[in-house]
């Protein structure tokens, strides 16, 4: 445990030194978990390398890019917004197509882009106030304008800024003046209600100033909005995942069929006070690899957090600044079938392409093995990680529910301990005393019988010799 603690220290003081260097200097690509218990920073092996940065997409290049859309067969889509325009590349960087004047179709301010398994592209035409599908050749198919329908204000303004499509052909359209959710569309342009609706979060101070307020303040107060999404991402089982911007707790949303959020609920990224305030992550995107690991991109510490389907965080890395593996101002994230991550920067207008270290593939094998509640399957590639990082706190997680399948209590209380899993090692000790029981409590009732008789026999061998000496002496 000594050991642990010091590894951490040196590796915290680490960060900070680095993060105190300028960025030419730096040791750019770092990367950490987060004590699950204390939450000071835990430094890991390296998780990904930049393997490469797409800048050259011709004349003009890219300006103030907002999203990023990856096919089936690994094609990349921009929603070049500035330049009103969307532009395909393949994984290299190369130039397949571009889309919008040339094709006749006025794009306007395109802040979002969805392409389907044929290849067609719906665009979140924001200035234009409309959602626009194009064919796979850029030519205009139909368009997706404010549907009619009693449950719509009429002067609610449609302003799609992201949009996804699922199986039945459903249209999931964020626009930007609605905080009701998202907004469903089917292929025949009609309203087909919303999903993922945040609610305002109770708060006991706002109702005290209610109770003391005037008329004026309580009308002010009625008109809290909720936290907004500010994206969706549909992942191939078709459920739908989404960030809420700055909300003090369960950012991350994952919705079933029902819109149900089954995700977990905690806070999820790091808050700061480096500015003199507090500032709350601002999760721009999400992208979801085939393992189910959650890429979550944060706008405000340019940071990618990691999270398995139970929650867990894996890794973070990344963060400000003009060198490899840092960001301006990361818009948009996806990621390819072999797990190499791509990321959007709006503000320095190119798209950095992550290649996952041998220690980061391992742990997303674990984590998939482990979520699927295969642990005797996971247990092989945990101790490849241990090999690698000792100190990894989920491995030792991973390990010791491993285990606890085995009934290997004691070991598996020692694993929980390493990974400050205060809740594995009740259950294991729990399992553990039980069983101690179980074995030993014949010979521990034998033994409290044989206790309380020889007790018993010392009490009244005692009263004997009180007795008798009360009779030979009268007292």
């Amino acid at each position: 445990m000594i050991k642990r603690i010091s590894a951490s220290i040196i590796g915290c003081c680490l960060l900070v030194l680095l993060g105190a260097l300028p960025a030419a200097n730096a040791l750019p690509q770092m990367s950490y978990t987060l004590d699950p218990m204390y939450g000071y920073k835990i430094p890991i092996p390296l998780t990904y390398t930049v393997d490469n940065v797409i800048l050259d997409v011709g004349t003009p290049g890219l300006n103030k890019p907002s999203d990023l859309f990856i096919d089936e067969k690994g094609q990349l889509y921009v929603a070049d917004t500035d330049n009103n325009r969307i532009v395909k590349l393949n994984n290299d960087g190369k130039v397949l197509g571009i889309y919008g004047k040339e094709q006749g179709v006025e794009l306007d301010q395109p802040s979002g882009i969805f392409v389907d398994t044929l290849g067609d592209m719906f665009v979140a035409d924001t200035g234009s106030g409309k959602v626009i599908h194009l064919s796979p050749e850029g030519k205009l198919v139909e368009e997706f304008v404010k549907p009619e329908s009693s449950l719509l204000s009429e002067d609610l303004e449609f302003a799609p800024d992201k949009v996804i499509m699922d199986r039945r052909g459903y249209l999931y359209v964020l626009n930007k003046t609605d905080y009701s959710g998202f907004m469903m569309i089917d292929a025949m342009n009609r309203f087909r209600g919303y999903i993922g609706a945040n609610r305002v979060p109770f708060d006991w101070k706002k109702l005290l100033i209610r109770v003391l307020a005037t008329p004026e303040q309580r009308e002010q107060l009625n008109n809290a909005v909720p936290q907004q999404n500010s994206n969706l991402t549909i992942d191939s089982k078709g459920f739908i995942y989404a960030p809420t911007v700055l909300s003090s707790g369960d950012q991350l949303k994952k919705f079933n069929a029902m819109g149900e959020n089954i995700y977990t609920k905690k806070f999820f990224g790091e808050s700061s006070i480096d500015s003199g305030t507090l500032e709350l992550p601002y999760f721009a995107d999400l992208a979801i690899d085939q393992y189910g690991i959650i890429n979550a991109l944060d706008a405000m510490s340019r940071k990618i957090y990691q999270y398995d389907q139970e929650g867990n965080l894996l890794a973070v890395f990344g963060g400000q600044g003009d060198a490899k593996s840092r960001f301006e101002y990361p818009s948009s994230i996806v990621v390819d079938q072999a797990g190499t991550i791509y990321v959007l920067d709006r503000d320095r207008n190119n798209i950095q392409m992550f290649k996952p270290t041998r220690f980061a593939e391992l742990v997303h094998e674990a984590s998939q093995l482990h979520y699927n509640g295969r642990y005797q399957e996971a247990l092989v590639p945990w101790k490849e990680v241990l090999k690698i990082d000792e100190n990894y706190p989920l491995a030792h997680r991973g390990v010791a529910k491993a285990l606890m399948k085995e009934e290997k209590w004691k070991e598996a209380m020692k694993e929980f301990k390493l990974g400050e899993d205060q809740d594995g090692y009740s259950k294991a000790f729990a399992e553990y005393r039980h069983d101690f029981m179980r074995e030993y409590l014949g010979w521990i009732l034998i033994a409290a019988v044989l206790i309380i008789y020889v007790i018993y026999l010392i009490v009244k061998f005692m009263i004997r010799i009180t007795n008798t000496v009360i009779r030979r002496y009268g007292y």
